[in-house]
């Protein structure tokens, strides 16, 4: 078997990282790798490897929604049978109730499971106390989220396709495309063609703010893979938890400009490296950031500072 090589990419959420901490961007890339090798592999690394893959209630909150339209997407498009709310809300609960239990308990330390399938959470880790109610708010946010799908005009549009018709729907594992021989890899809720138009689907569940660049980076992916005219291309960014959807296009200039940026940003991050070739980076080369407040929400602030 071919030995599984951590190369270099580029995505919209690395570039996020990179900006936010040089050093949690290098533990997230490069030290926690091979961390899933539970059994064989060192305990920095298998710590690493764990802690970098910590999500805080909402984001678990968010990943509940797009798991769950992903499998009613997947399923309709495979049998043409569309399920309904009470069928999702009733998985939904049961997935929920099972990570819940499976994060309080700390399983996440010594379970063989991938952990890209199964959350654990920030706040169990780090031992927050929350009052019940925060726990049923963020559940009961999951069941408003789905039941405005099911009453989206996106919902509506699905049913009267050809299952045909969909392109692209939310994977676990992103979409890989090559851009000036580099990996650019994007993730889609959803993309669909109606009336001759591509429409691209981003899910939101929460209130914050929408970075513009990683909406014109899908519009970038599609106009280069599936050859699609700008012009012919939606963005849709739907806010599932207030029912709320607001529509992008963008220009060839505005696509231009993200090319731009992508290849900055690529150098940037090589220019840490000390092998770019072969995606080599060191601990020292990474600095802590100097924002101090940052450090009380990083996944990784058990064992940072413990590390040189």
């Amino acid at each position: 078997m071919a030995e599984f090589k951590n190369e270099f990419s580029w995505s919209f959420s690395r570039d996020n990282l990179f900006r936010d901490c040089k050093r949690k961007y290098f533990y997230n890339y490069y030290d926690s790798w091979e961390g899933w090798k539970k059994d064989s592999i060192d305990e920095v690394t298998r710590t690493l490897y764990v802690l970098k893959n910590l999500v805080n209630r909402k984001i678990w909150k968010g990943d509940a929604v797009h798991k769950e339209i992903s499998r009613v997407l997947k399923s309709y498009e495979s049998t043409g049978i569309f399920s309904d709310y009470k069928k999702s809300a009733k998985r939904a609960t049961k997935i929920m109730r099972e990570e819940f239990r499976f994060s309080r308990n700390k399983e996440y330390w010594t379970t063989s499971r991938s952990l890209r399938k199964i959350n654990a959470l920030f706040e169990h880790e780090y031992d927050i106390e929350l009052p019940d109610d925060e726990w049923i708010n963020n559940y009961n946010d999951v069941l408003k989220c789905l039941r405005n799908f099911y009453n989206s005009e996106i919902c509506e549009d699905i049913k009267c396709i050809s299952t045909d018709d969909i392109v692209t729907i939310d994977s676990i594992t992103p979409t890989e495309f090559d851009f000036n021989n580099e990996k650019i890899y994007v993730n889609l809720d959803l993309a669909y063609m109606l009336d001759g138009k591509l429409k691209i689907v981003d899910w939101k569940t929460g209130s914050a703010e929408t970075n513009p660049l990683q909406f014109v980076v899908y519009t970038f992916h599609s106009n280069e893979i599936f050859e699609i005219p700008l012009e012919d291309i939606t963005v849709i960014e739907y806010n599932l938890l207030d029912d709320k959807k607001f529509i992008y296009t963008y220009s060839e200039t505005e696509i231009n400009n993200a090319k731009h940026y992508i290849l900055e940003s690529i150098s940037n991050m090589k220019s840490y490296l000390y092998e770019p070739a072969e995606n080599l980076a060191s601990i020292t080369d990474f600095p802590r950031t100097e924002d101090e407040w940052k450090c009380g929400n990083c996944n990784f602030k058990k064992i940072c500072f413990e590390l040189d």
